[in-house]
């Protein structure tokens, strides 16, 4: 049985990869359930997925050129993505590439997946944040992409101005002591502007009165190293008696 199903595998990927390169007739083609493969090795799969995603990419490329349709989209990136789920380039081109297949949708919920089978790579929360900030409902869209980012900004490695997205659409979403803490950790960067866009957007957000200032920004305190807290105190408190 074992043997039979490898020469079936064979049989569907030899197909795939060595098709001619023409337009399909339709944009509609059989893609095999991730289910039919799960008894096989993860080296065997991996190889497999392999093999799809040039066909995906294929196909895309047709179809782009063509008709526009991209039907079977969604069920060759879930493919793809279930049998290597540490393909994150396959991850990536398959969620933009469903965004020409009408269907943002499937593009998240692939995403989510990728970020729990590759929870140290920020590119997944910070596409997570750009799906939901421009598909997602306007009631929950601000919030939505403010966590996403907020993890992607949590995440070694990652670029400065993920926090500063995050920040900023927490205060949009109405989650102002929140923005004012990711707003510290936007100081405590190092970066100059950093430094200098964290005082101009929380002198936006504080009170002005003085001791309704002092109490919005204690809770920095127990976020930032003692210098950064002093200096980014004494920028916010210029002109107070």
């Amino acid at each position: 049985m074992v043997t039979l199903l490898a020469v079936c595998v064979a049989g569907v990927v030899g197909y795939q990869v060595s098709r001619p390169t023409r337009v399909s007739a339709s944009p509609s083609v059989f893609v095999p359930s991730p289910a039919f493969f799960e008894k096989l090795s993860p080296g065997f799969r991996t190889s497999i997925a392999d093999a799809y995603y040039l066909g995906m990419v294929q196909y895309y490329g047709e179809h782009l050129k063509s008709d526009q349709r991209f039907d079977s989209m969604p069920a060759m990136v879930d493919l793809v993505t279930a049998l290597s789920p540490h393909f994150k380039r396959a991850f990536f081109f398959g969620a933009f590439a469903l965004i020409d297949a009408n269907r943002p949708d499937v593009a998240y919920h692939i995403l989510q997946r990728g970020f729990r089978e590759n929870p140290t790579d920020w590119h997944f929360p910070s596409y997570l944040g750009f799906f939901a900030y421009t598909y997602a409902t306007a009631k929950e869209r601000d919030t939505l992409a403010a966590g996403w980012y907020e993890k992607a900004a949590a995440i070694p490695g990652r670029p400065e101005y993920l926090a500063r997205i995050a920040a900023s659409l927490l205060a949009k979403g109405g989650q102002v002591k929140k923005s004012i803490i990711m707003w510290g950790q936007v100081y405590t960067a190092g970066d100059k502007y950093s430094e200098q866009r964290a005082v101009t957007e929380l002198n936006k957000l504080l009170p002005t009165e003085k001791q309704a200032r002092m109490k919005a920004v204690a809770p920095l305190s127990g976020t930032m190293p003692k210098a950064d807290f002093e200096a980014l105190i004494a920028e916010l408190f210029k002109g107070y008696q």
